[in-house]
C-alpha cells in the first residue's frame, strides 16, 4: 500500500517538474516571442536524456538562435524567475 502512494508521489513530482513556468508572474511579463523561446527550452529539457546541467548552455544558444532572442534576455528571465 505504501509503495502505491510512492508511485503516485513520483508521478506527480515528474509532472510538476516539467510543466513549465506558464503561471508565474515573470513568465506573464514576457513578450510572445520570449514565451515561445522559454517553452521551447523546457520542451528540449524534457527530451534531453542524461545530465541536463551540462547541456543547458547549448540548449539556450540553440533556442535563442531559432527564436531570434538574445541569450542575455533568456538568462535574465531565469535569474528573475529563480530570485522570486
Amino acid at each position: 500500500m505504501s509503495d502505491l502512494s510512492f508511485k503516485k508521489f513520483r508521478r506527480k513530482l515528474n509532472e510538476r517538474r516539467y510543466i513549465g513556468p506558464q503561471g508565474t508572474v515573470e513568465f506573464k511579463k514576457l513578450s510572445p516571442k520570449m514565451r515561445a523561446a522559454i517553452n521551447d527550452i523546457y520542451s528540449m529539457i524534457n527530451k534531453t536524456s542524461g545530465s541536463v546541467v551540462s547541456k543547458i548552455e547549448g540548449i539556450i544558444r540553440a533556442v535563442s538562435k531559432r527564436h531570434g532572442v538574445s541569450t542575455y534576455d533568456i538568462d535574465d528571465y531565469f535569474d528573475n524567475e529563480l530570485i522570486k
